[in-house]
């Protein structure tokens, strides 16, 4: 389902999508001639959340805004947080872990890079201003928003520590899955075939868990709105399953984890720049974390190199 960018796009009653680079879901529930809103996710900047509070007084005209839902903490998805919180007073929800990166925005860019992060990762891109949360929920939990709408986070951790994608079931029988980023859209794979991912196992699990989730319709954070998810969820697993034989084939030989992540981007045609080199590096690190707990890969120290290797192909 194509939307059009940045702007509410209606799902159904009471449900929107505001579209472009992070999808922000807007569920708005009439209450004697008033909205109730509450905000999935808030984009990557201020300059972001003021479109999309524009976007509303624009849609809605008389309506209050009662939470932020988080996915999860990475400045993408709570860029906007603060900007809203100082302007409207409005509450944010988030998981425990995710809310200890939201009031702690330093720690994102602090995992990517293994350590203090260099100066070009202290910008809003990759550090949101720190917002404070007031709610925590949990995986599982189903929350009431009142007129029949129901919020069920539902657990989708791999991309990041903690992070929930957020079902919205309307009074009307209908319902809109927020994934989040537990699953990438086609366009955002195609550029990107080897996404941030946390843990790589936990990441498949989840796969699993969008694919077994009855909604009406899909809203990946980045990408299209999906009404049939089976295929996506395939195409996501397909990306993460040939990324680990990738990774083995380099492994035929003993490799430290930085000449892994140079034959990955040149086989994959990846120009790595700092941000690149970051955050696939930082991925890499998690496959190799991953396929050498399933026992597949092995490790040893080599003139003071770490150097890693497929099992069958290599003695220890």
């Amino acid at each position: 389902m194509r939307m059009e960018q940045m702007c509410l796009n209606r799902l159904f009653d009471g449900v929107y999508v505001f579209a472009g680079p992070t999808n922000v879901g807007v569920v708005a529930i009439e209450n004697c001639g008033a909205f109730e809103i509450y905000f999935i996710d808030t984009g990557e900047t201020a300059e972001y959340a003021q479109k999309i509070l524009g976007e509303c007084e624009r849609v809605f005209k008389n309506f209050c805004v009662k939470a932020i839902i988080a996915t999860h903490g990475h400045a993408d998805h709570v860029g906007g947080n603060s900007y809203l919180v100082e302007k409207i007073g409005c509450q944010v929800w988030a998981t425990q872990k995710e809310k200890a990166i939201i009031e702690t925005p330093e720690i994102p860019s602090a995992i990517s890079a293994g350590g203090f992060p260099l100066p070009e990762f202290h910008s809003p891109y990759h550090r949101a201003k720190i917002s404070f949360v007031d709610r925590v929920i949990s995986g599982g939990e189903k929350i009431s928003l009142g007129a029949g709408f129901e919020a069920e986070f539902v657990p989708l951790p791999g991309h990041y520590l903690e992070m929930v994608g957020v079902l919205i079931k309307c009074p009307n029988g209908k319902s809109a899955f927020f994934a989040g980023d537990g699953i990438f859209g086609r366009e955002m794979l195609g550029r990107y075939w080897m996404p941030f991912l946390y843990d790589v196992k936990q990441f498949k699990l989840s796969l699993e868990r969008i694919g077994a989730t009855e909604a009406s319709v899909c809203v990946p954070s980045h990408g299209e709105v999906y009404e049939e998810i089976a295929e996506l969820v395939e195409f996501n697993l397909l990306s993460t399953i040939s990324n680990e034989k990738s990774l083995e084939r380099i492994l035929q030989k003993p490799r430290t984890w930085e000449e892994v992540l140079k034959e990955f981007a040149d086989e994959n045609e990846i120009p790595l720049r700092l941000s690149q080199y970051t955050l696939v590096g930082s991925t890499i690190r998690s496959y190799l974390s991953y396929l050498y707990a399933e026992g597949r890969i092995k490790w040893r120290f080599e003139n003071n190199f770490m150097l890693w290797y497929a099992v069958q192909n290599a003695a220890d």
